[in-house]
């Protein structure tokens, strides 16, 4: 009898086990998405998204800043245009809480990838492990679209990869994801990598290979059905051209420093010792899928997030391979629970929001009244991290430069920082520009050059930053 009544005891603790970890990964989700707005780039997409709704072109020349040289292509218009009407519905709180259900729902799709390969309790570790190892990416900007859509395109190939079967959905989502992000073509590379590996393991013939293929090709035909048109074809590599030189995200992973990059590379060392330690030998397709997590990790910052979310039902299968049994399928009711469980945190999410994301955090609003006061179309030396939230909360100044490196010329951004660094030279870039105002940081080399030896006048200081003025002419 009591031998009996342990073991029911035991089972019932087991039991619990998956919900308990369920909820602390949904409370550690939670903590990861609610938070004030503190994203640069988050004012820069608000910006687009009121100039597409007042009647803006998708691309054409550059509308706010006059110092640039190449063509404005609006390559994220879907999600910036749901961000503002959000903002203008209820302010900065619907930012804030679009950006929370964004990071639910990617948790939720890289928990359908990891749970797909192992138990519950598994695939929640795994997936939030590969949640972490997107941290890095995890602000206001659309690129939280294609971090989910990229989990559902790993997720689906991967199913492809068990019953060969072409999922044509992915098209009409990839149209979607086009008009979110540019890193579009990751979905579509990671189809590719697993047909191709599916034809080298012969588990297919060529013809069911090219059947297989029509689906990213055909999901890279239809991007260029978005209103940008054919140009979104070649809009990633426009962007990198200059990006990949001056912008940090954009250059090779400091993998010694960044714990990202670190918990990424855990993850596909573990599908590799789960190889090693196994007789059978590993798929083509998911070596292929590693060798593209790898090198997604290592290529640049802005790319560890794909590598953790490829990663993650490989590191999932193999520590389901640890329990020594296949996984148990996810019924119907864990899937209902769990669509419970998010919509019931996204309706906490609205008030909690609203309470700590009434103001912005990281740009200097208490400035706004001195800034304000300059004549419209004052050109200010700015910092560039500010660049966004100018353009949106002061569109009467002209910023000098802006995050979007890819609409200046090279020799204009060498210069820009050339001035910042107040190297030989720094002052050619003010007689070509001609600012009259300039927003820095306080003690900034180039604010205590502009006072020292030009004469800048400070206005006004806080949190952090300083306003300062040209000397007026005699």
């Amino acid at each position: 009898m009591s031998g009996n009544r342990v073991g029911t005891v035991g089972q019932r603790e087991s039991a619990y086990v998956p919900v308990v970890v369920a909820l602390s990964c949904v409370a550690a989700v939670m903590y990861l998405g609610i938070r004030p707005v503190s994203d640069n780039d988050a004012w820069w997409h608000l910006k687009v998204g009121e100039y597409l709704l007042n009647g803006g072109a998708f691309v054409g020349p550059e509308p706010w800043n006059p110092f640039a040289t190449r063509p404005f292509v609006l390559n994220q218009w879907l999600p910036e245009v749901v961000a503002f009407k959000g903002y203008e519905w209820f302010g900065l709180p619907a930012v804030a809480w679009l950006r929370c259900v964004a990071i639910l729902l990617l948790f939720t799709a890289i928990l359908w990838c990891t749970r797909r390969v192992a138990d519950t309790v598994p695939a929640l570790i795994i997936a939030l492990a590969a949640l972490i190892g997107t941290a890095g990416g995890l602000g206001d900007r659309p690129q939280l679209v294609s971090f989910i859509m990229l989990a559902v395109w790993v997720g689906a190939s991967w199913r492809t990869a068990e019953d060969l079967r072409p999922r044509w959905w992915l098209v009409p989502l990839t149209w979607v994801w086009a008009s979110s992000h540019g890193l579009w073509l990751t979905g579509i590379g990671i189809g590719i990598v697993v047909v191709v590996g599916l034809w080298m393991d012969r588990r297919v013939i060529v013809r069911d290979a090219a059947k297989l293929m029509l689906v990213p090709l055909a999901s890279l035909g239809v991007c260029a059905l978005t209103p940008v048109g054919p140009r979104l074809l070649l809009a990633p590599f426009e962007v990198s051209q200059i990006a990949t030189e001056f912008v940090q995200e954009w250059q090779a992973t400091p993998v010694r420093t960044d714990f990202t990059a670190i918990l990424t590379l855990v993850l596909i060392a573990a599908a590799l010792f789960s190889w090693i330690r196994t007789p059978d030998k590993a798929p083509w397709w998911q070596v292929g899928l590693t060798i593209v997590a790898f090198i997604s990790t290592l290529a640049m910052l802005r790319t560890v997030p794909v590598g953790a979310i490829v990663a993650a039902p490989l590191a999932a299968s193999a520590l389901q391979s640890l329990r020594h049994s296949a996984p148990q399928p996810s019924g119907r009711r864990f899937k209902s629970l769990w669509a419970l469980l998010v919509i019931t945190c996204a309706v906490i999410a609205v008030p909690v929001t609203a309470a700590v994301a009434q103001k912005p955090e990281g740009v200097p609003d208490r400035l706004q009244r001195t800034l304000e006061a300059a004549p419209a179309g004052s050109v200010i030396l700015n910092d560039d991290s500010l660049s966004g939230w100018l353009l949106w909360s002061e569109p009467q100044l002209v910023p000098v430069f802006d995050l979007r490196s890819e609409i200046f010329s090279r020799d204009y951004v060498q210069a820009y920082i050339r001035t910042w660094e107040v190297r030989p030279g720094w002052q050619d870039f003010l007689a070509e520009t001609r600012p009259t105002y300039a927003l820095l940081p306080i003690e900034s080399p180039l604010g205590l050059a502009l006072q020292e030896e030009l004469h800048w006048v400070p206005l006004q200081s806080a949190q952090g930053f300083t306003v300062l003025r040209a000397p007026l002419p005699v």
